[in-house]
């Protein structure tokens, strides 16, 4: 059984789905460089309005966001695949969303509680300067 994005639902099998489990080791990945040492990319992708995480061009998450009538943007929608919670991926994919020269400097929203959650803790992230 797997949910909406292909992610397996069975702890069983995500626990032996590759590359996503060899690649983390259950690391915990504090940059960008350290996570695209072991294998992890983070990509902007406009035209279907979502920041990608990819393990060895798998998908292994992504950041949604919807285009806002003030000239802003709502992101929306976060996810990560649950074998890698725990790595700081998921947080260093809404850093790299939000730091975005798209973003910059423009109106934020969040609607997806990780999103409003990191922007809570870290209000530097919000790219209004």
């Amino acid at each position: 059984v797997s949910d909406r994005h292909g992610f397996s639902l069975c702890p069983r099998a995500r626990a032996n789905q590759d590359p996503r489990r060899r690649l983390s080791d259950m690391a915990r990945f504090t940059d960008e460089t350290a996570a695209r040492e072991a294998g992890y990319l983070i990509t902007h992708e406009p035209e279907r309005q979502r920041f990608v995480l990819t393990a060895q061009g798998v998908e292994v998450g992504e950041a949604h966001y919807s285009p806002l009538a003030s000239g802003g943007f709502d992101f929306d929608h976060t996810v990560v695949d649950p074998s890698l919670r725990g790595t700081g991926l998921a947080a260093l994919l809404v850093r790299h969303a939000l730091a975005d020269e798209m973003v910059h400097g423009k109106p934020l929203q969040a609607s997806c509680w990780f999103v409003a959650g990191m922007l809570e803790k870290h209000p530097e992230l919000a790219g209004t300067a």
